[in-house]
Order: structure tokens, then sequence, then C-alpha cells
């Protein structure tokens, strides 16, 4: 019985014994995509598991299918449960995913397109960027406009970017070459200097004391200059 512990595991994540983790588990369900201030992948369960009737999705390496395709479809997913231990996570569980394909019929979706090489124009010199951001429950992603000189600059995912921490602070960036220069918007939500005068800094924004203060509808800016 040792030994069969020891091969199998436990099947669901335990907050005692030096391994947290469950075995690797196989779950089916229907795909969904959350595109919010944090954008994470949820899979909604065909039957309750550990407990759950939906467990979020993670994976961290892509070496296989990349789960974007899948969004909307029923799939199967492989990979151990693990509790939700910080604020990055939407959900009580998440599956580290190793492998994901679907099941039954299923149409495919476009990749999600890749910014990643994507460089701000060489003529500009420093530009706006404002963000238009609804803190309410569900999906509300974050809408950018980025503009130098009154013309709109594309794709902005070249001069801009933004990420909501565990503790809900939201952290926006300038793009290759820039750094954060005049931080402004919705007074409620603190916006400000993560880290002055540093190569690192980053425009601070504090959505949920803005929430607390009854503001949830937030328009939030920083402007960016060449660093050289």
């Amino acid at each position: 019985m040792i030994a069969a512990s020891v091969a199998f595991g436990q099947p669901c994540p335990s907050a005692r014994g030096p391994k947290w983790e469950s075995e690797i588990r196989t779950l089916e369900g229907r795909l969904v995509f959350h595109d919010a201030l944090r954008k994470w992948f949820e899979l909604k369960l065909d039957q309750t598991q550990c407990g759950q009737n939906s467990i979020q999705l993670v994976q961290p390496e892509r070496t296989g299918t990349s789960m974007e395709v899948f969004r909307g479809c029923r799939v199967r997913s492989l990979g151990p449960l693990d509790f939700s231990r910080t604020g990055y996570f939407s959900l009580d569980l998440y599956q580290e995913v190793s492998s994901v394909e679907s099941v039954g019929n299923c149409e495919r979706q476009q990749p999600f397109p890749d910014y990643s090489k994507a460089r701000p124009g060489t003529a500009v010199r420093e530009y706006r960027v404002e963000m238009h951001v609804i803190y309410e429950p569900g999906d509300h992603p974050i809408v950018f406009s980025v503009t130098s000189a009154g013309k709109e600059l594309h794709p902005w995912q070249a001069y801009a970017g933004s990420w909501l921490t565990g503790s809900f602070i939201l952290y926006a960036r300038c793009g290759e070459g820039f750094v954060v220069d005049e931080v402004f918007g919705t007074p409620e939500a603190h916006p400000g200097h993560f880290d002055p005068q540093s190569s690192d800094d980053t425009a601070a924004f504090d959505p949920e004391s803005a929430a607390d203060a009854g503001k949830r509808d937030l328009r939030l800016g920083y402007t960016c200059v060449r660093s050289h």
C-alpha cells in the first residue's frame, strides 16, 4: 500500500505532507478564455473534481499545442493540480498543463497575435499612453490608446503593456528604449511611479483603492520619452 501511494501520489492537492500538489490528473471540460485585466484560462469541468466545478489552467511551457487555439471547445488536459496561493490566480485550484487536446468537434481558433518582436518606431521621440480600465467583476480588458503629436501609434503593444500584481496593483510600462515620464489619471487610483529615476521604473496605479472610493470606471495614463 505504501508503494502504491508513492507511485500514484495523491488524487487532490493536500495542505499536509512534503508535497502539496496532486498526482498527474486528466481533466475534461469546456475551455473558456477570460480577456480581463489579467488574462487567464478556465476549465469548466464536466464532473466536479476535488470539490471544484472549475479549475484554472496554466501552461508555463508551450512544448505542444497551445491552449489558446482550443478556447470555446471541450478539451482534455493533463497535469498536476495545486492550490492557488497568491492573488495572481483567479480560482482556488489550478492545473499546470503539460498537454491539452480537443474532445469531439472543435473549431480551432487562431493563435493570439505575437507582438514580442514589435518595437517603437525609430522616428518617435515621445508619446502618450491612455488606458480605460473597468475595474468590475467579469471580462473587461484594458483599452489602450497610444499617440504621438496627435497621431495614433500602431501596434500599441510595441509601445505599452500592463500587468496586475497579486496585490492588485496595476503596473504599466513603456516600449523598448523608452522610460516613464509623467503619470496621471483618476486621483482615487493614486497614479504614480514604481521606482523613479530607475531603469526599472513603471507607471503604478491602485484600482482597489479607487474601487473602495466608489470609482470603478478609471481613466489612467502616462507619457514615455526616449531613454537615450
